[in-house]
């Protein structure tokens, strides 16, 4: 499915269907919220928006909710390491590395594994393990039950060969373990936003030239920007609903299989939704985000160009 390049919206059955979703998502976060505190309804966004599109292949609903408990786990793990740095590092690399099996099945689809483990263990470390745990889980089992009950699993799985798999989860483990750790053990506020962007931009594409995935990039950075502004900005409530229309534009376009538009928004929702759950300080808080933002851009550029030369040496006869 195509569009023009002008073109906002994605078209219509595509954003109907990703309103569906992000309204169920929206409501199992809520109810999270309400009942166990705001971080604890982040981490079921978090875990929702981390399975969604896994979520819309076809294969059995215990791949995504298998999936999304080992995460919560892991989630539930780094909140207790709120002073380990290594432990945190650690813990956001295994997250990375539990999706391999995905990854091979069902393409880079959830890529901000790490995301949720490193928030886990930075700005949301005060829910606690418990509320981490239930929080994540909800999240991540409720959507894939509910899609698969209403008959909406019916995209085909983008399964990645593993000469391109296994390097791609291992890029994601070392970078997203590495930053967060660094970041941690200098004491560097927000400094999950290094995660939040590696994960956005480092996300390989079967077939991909090299001029759209410039363009993917391009997008990507700067829905991860602009959320990270607005997400320091903005009161809770106002970055929450756009971080909900974000969402909803971002799925409709992963669901009209336009990488460009569908990354670039949803990177956008991603940075919102952390945001929520994080002191801002204004415009010193949404410059120490622009810059890990940019650092974490570099980081996944550099990792990005190690796997296309892999790649290119695995294709050679």
């Amino acid at each position: 499915m195509t569009a023009s390049s002008s073109r906002l919206l994605p078209p219509g059955p595509a954003l109907r269907l990703a309103a569906v979703l992000i309204v169920i998502l929206l409501g199992v976060a809520v109810t999270v919220g309400l009942v166990l505190g705001l971080g604890a309804g982040v981490g079921a966004a978090l875990g929702g928006l981390m399975v969604l599109v896994m979520a819309l292949q076809r294969g059995p609903v215990w791949h995504p909710v298998a999936f999304g408990l080992a995460v919560a786990g892991l989630a539930a793990g780094a909140t207790t390491l709120d002073d380990s740095p290594l432990g945190v590092g650690l813990l956001t690399a295994a997250a990375a590395l539990v999706s391999a099996p995905v990854v091979l099945r069902y393409g880079p689809v959830v890529g901000i594994a790490p995301v949720v483990v490193a928030a886990a263990g930075t700005d949301v470390a005060t829910i606690g393990p418990g509320a981490a745990f239930i929080g994540v889980a909800a999240g991540a089992a409720a959507l894939p039950a509910i899609a698969a009950a209403m008959g909406l699993a019916k995209l085909d799985p983008t399964p990645l060969p593993a000469r391109i798999a296994w390097p791609y989860v291992a890029a994601l483990a070392l970078g997203g373990g590495a930053a967060i750790g660094v970041a941690r053990a200098l004491d560097v506020s927000h400094a999950m936003w290094v995660v939040i962007a590696l994960s956005a931009v480092l996300i390989p594409v079967r077939g991909e030239t090299s001029a759209r995935a410039r363009r993917r990039v391009v997008g990507t950075v700067i829905g991860t920007l602009a959320g990270a502004v607005l997400a320091s900005l903005l009161v809770s409530w106002l970055a929450g609903a756009l971080a909900v229309l974000a969402a909803v534009v971002g799925t409709g376009w992963a669901l009209a299989r336009d990488e460009v538009r569908g990354a670039a928004f949803t990177a956008a929702a991603l940075v919102l939704v952390a945001g929520v759950a994080s002191t801002a300080g204004a415009w010193d808080a949404a410059v120490q985000r622009v810059e890990l933002t940019v650092v974490g851009v570099a980081l996944a550029v550099l990792l990005a160009l190690g796997l296309a030369r892999l790649e290119r040496m695995g294709e050679r006869p």
